[in-house]
């Protein structure tokens, strides 16, 4: 369990991030850095900021820095050795952020170093080193007041409920590249922060394993499954919903007993086997045999772990669970295929 309630913010430093796409032709749109940290954070911004930075923290994966990371590794280990490199440190890892931008990056933003004094990584109470970056701005009303009235003005700031990326570096078991908790809300080609910037791999814990196994059964049944002509598609629906009703009635995973229950088919098992061994080359995973399942991930996994049954170009059917109250059949008279639906309340 990570806690960071009750930390202290010892030293805080905020950097601006230029725009790459504009910085040639306006040098005011290259980085700017701060003269200095932040010299006073008083209690009340002490809570606000720990609560603001801790929205990073419910993310479920756990990270560790990669071999053959570098900068941002180099940097962070400093801080933890010499408190005095904290400032220092903050304009390198600014220099990295922007170094690892798109050359057509278009945003202007905020970079926060900070550094946290008395986490709770379960019994452990240990120092941190937090990175986060803000990108997009809300606009506000300010209410002003004087002696004759009462009036607002429109602003634009951050919201204390979303920060973009970030990430809590623990200064515990440095000697395996620390333990950080990182998350990105980036999507598309965007998806930098963890990859180039930090350097991170995630840990292959419980949750790992279990939502990478719940991953390979949505790319089998989406890959191999939808191009086997032989495969109907209900088939393929009670193969995903097998697969999570597996995950929610078992503590545990046993990958043979796994596809006896969940496929059956010998010859299915099989190209079951050869597509996750394809699965785990190429994302580098080991991707076990058996292993403890994580709740969290199998109800995150829930959200994707659906059948779509395209019929023609008019009709898609979605199956979220109970396939049983699907049923497949040939009208001869209208010499076409139909799906029966079964349902109990129409909402």
């Amino acid at each position: 369990m990570i806690d960071i309630s009750n930390a202290n913010i010892e030293s805080l430093v905020i950097h601006k991030i230029g725009m790459k796409a504009a910085a040639e032709e306006d040098p005011k749109r290259q980085n700017f850095y701060s003269k200095h940290e932040i010299q006073f954070i008083d209690e009340q911004t002490q809570y606000i900021l720990n609560s603001f930075f801790s929205l990073f923290l419910k993310a479920p994966e756990l990270y560790r820095f990669r071999d053959d990371s570098f900068a941002v590794k180099e940097e962070v280990a400093r801080i933890f050795q010499q408190k005095g490199e904290f400032y220092s440190s903050s304009i390198k890892l600014a220099e990295k952020l922007y170094n690892v931008l798109d050359e057509n990056d278009q945003t202007y933003s905020e970079f926060y170093v900070v550094y946290f004094s008395n986490c709770m990584v379960d019994d452990n109470m240990v120092d941190a080193v937090g990175l986060f970056k803000s990108e997009s701005k809300e606009t506000f009303l300010k209410i002003l007041q004087n002696e004759n009235e009462v009036n607002f003005q429109a602003e634009s700031g951050i919201s204390l409920k979303k920060i973009e990326k970030g990430c809590f570096i623990f200064n515990i078991e440095p000697e395996y590249g620390y333990l950080i908790k990182a998350q990105d809300s980036s999507k598309g080609d965007n998806v930098y922060w963890i990859d180039k910037f930090i350097e991170a791999k995630v840990i292959e814990n419980e949750y790992f394993n279990t939502e990478s196994f719940l991953k390979i059964c949505k790319e089998f049944n989406e890959e191999i499954l939808a191009q086997n002509e032989s495969v109907k598609n209900d088939e393929r629906v009670k193969f995903l919903q097998n697969s999570l009703n597996y995950f929610q009635t078992n503590q545990t995973f046993d990958e043979k007993q796994f596809t006896q229950e969940t496929i059956g088919n010998p010859e299915v098992i099989e190209a079951f086997d050869n597509f996750k061994q394809h699965y785990s080359r190429i994302h580098e995973i080991e991707a076990p045999n058996s292993f403890d399942i994580d709740e969290t991930a199998v109800k995150k996994s829930k959200r994707y772990l659906r059948s779509v049954i395209k019929l023609d170009k008019n009709f898609h059917i979605y199956v979220h669970s109970r396939p049983e109250f699907l049923e497949r059949g040939y009208d001869e008279n209208r010499g076409k295929s139909f799906y029966k639906v079964f349902f109990e309340i129409e909402s």
